[in-house]
């Protein structure tokens, strides 16, 4: 049976880190992927993955292409949504 495939896409981020990890989970989940199939598609391992969504690892910006690539989508506007992600939740 696949793992269940959900996160807080609204969790706080009280860091820059944080809200890029957040970032990253929403659009993982928007699409309907779990962490494995991301990874096993990028050819990071889960634990990564489960790292730069809790905002433990910080990506380089190759990780970032892959991302960005894997979302069909811009890598500024990743960065983009992880600045206004953090600046909300400082308002908080």
């Amino acid at each position: 049976m696949p793992k269940k495939i959900g996160a807080d896409k609204q969790r706080e981020s009280r860091t820059l880190g944080e809200a890029l990890g957040a970032e990253i989970t929403r659009l993982r989940v928007d699409r309907g992927w779990s962490q494995s199939k991301l990874a096993h598609d990028l050819g990071y391992t889960e634990r990564y993955i489960g790292q730069l969504e809790r905002g433990t690892k910080s990506p380089t910006l190759r990780t970032l292409a892959d991302l960005a690539k894997a979302f069909s989508t811009e890598l500024s506007a990743i960065i983009r949504a992880a600045e206004r992600r953090h600046r909300n939740s400082a308002k908080r």
